[in-house]
């Protein structure tokens, strides 16, 4: 099993520029040959290689640890991150009580889901608490990430100008590689089975070495042209 021990070095006095009022917590990796104390590392996109980030988190036990490993939790499977806007809010808690009911579908695909928002550890705590009927999720069975120092979101290119995570999924695969991502107005609510979608022809790709193009032809036409869609 692969693990990533990286040491976080943090300087807010000297490096970070964000305003007083914003307490970001801005956290620096030291990345070797990289730039020393890179004020703001640039986002990571499809084709790139995923950061690794430590925090604090809500796991699927309902244990909490401060010393949550993204790389570590991956280890050799799939990941999914799934960033949020908040907690208690009006769509979240469908969007992730309908990951959490397809949960078995992603994990007999070997795919690890992390929920991320920038919520306190105790506000997740909080909301697990709480049943759907009452705007709670449940006891969800993937890792709550509580990004406060929104360290994460920024990494990830998600952190809206309100300081909220914006509504984002990146998929990653097993060499740290982000595959797919998609990021979406926030009144815009996330289609799990078209998540999956793209986790089963990712995965059907990488097994066969496919290029993928002839296969996605004789997969999409059917569908545009008979409304059916062929195996």
């Amino acid at each position: 099993m692969k693990k990533f021990h990286h040491n976080w070095k943090d300087d807010y006095q000297n490096d970070c520029y964000c305003s007083e009022d914003d307490r970001c917590g801005c956290s620096y990796n030291e990345y070797g040959t990289d730039k020393e104390h890179t004020r703001h590392r640039e986002a990571v996109k499809v084709g790139g290689q995923a950061v690794n980030f430590v925090a604090s988190a809500v796991l699927g036990d309902g244990s909490t640890t401060d010393t949550f490993n993204l790389f570590d939790y991956i280890a050799d499977s799939y990941a999914l991150l799934v960033f949020y806007l908040a907690d208690f809010s009006a769509v979240c808690p469908q969007e992730l009580t309908a990951f959490n009911q397809t949960f078995e579908e992603f994990h007999k695909r070997g795919v690890k889901v992390v929920a991320i928002s920038v919520d306190s550890l105790p506000a997740h705590v909080a909301w697990r608490q709480l049943p759907f009927s009452e705007n709670g999720i449940g006891n969800v069975r993937f890792p709550l990430i509580s990004d406060v120092s929104k360290n994460a979101c920024r990494l990830y290119g998600v952190l809206r100008p309100d300081g909220l995570a914006q509504r984002a999924t990146f998929l990653i695969d097993k060499n740290y590689t982000i595959r797919y991502q998609a990021v979406y107005d926030r009144r815009i609510a996330r289609d799990v089975e078209e998540t999956l979608r793209v986790v089963d022809e990712l995965m059907m790709l990488d097994k066969t070495d496919c290029k993928g193009m002839a296969w996605w032809g004789r997969k999409t036409s059917s569908i545009y042209t008979t409304g059916v869609p062929q195996e």
